[in-house]
């Protein structure tokens, strides 16, 4: 049983390169002016806004993998503020994605409702 943990250590360092290096993902959704655009772009938008998001819930993935590999690398040598400063850095790298996100969707949004209002009948007289 002692032989299995240091071994089990030994595995977990050793797949830490595997999360080096969390590629943040690409960002340029293209969102169509809402007045002039087809059906087929306000879905293609919606989709690749959609695609984004699970793009970012594989990056946080990778970042909660890379961080814990680090600060697991540290060992008893590191201190609680040593690992709140790789925390922290990793939650800013994460936060930083989602917040491009959120303008994107905000974007859409303002867009679609620009779509939707150029569908609407006009009001009767």
């Amino acid at each position: 049983m002692k032989v299995l943990l240091p071994l089990t250590l030994l595995a977990a360092l050793a797949a830490a390169p595997v999360y080096a290096d969390c590629t943040p993902p690409n960002d340029a959704v293209k969102i169509p002016d809402g007045a002039t655009a087809t059906k087929d772009q306000m879905l293609a938008a919606q989709h690749a806004i959609k695609d984004a998001d699970a793009a970012i819930a594989t990056f946080s993935d990778c970042l909660r993998a890379e961080q814990d590999a680090k600060i697991a690398a540290g060992g008893d040598k590191m201190t609680d503020a040593d690992k709140l400063k790789i925390s922290t850095n990793y939650v800013d790298r994460q936060n930083a994605e989602v917040e491009k996100l959120q303008k994107l969707a905000d974007q859409f949004n303002v867009e679609l409702r620009a779509y939707k209002a150029k569908l609407a009948p006009p009001p009767a007289h």
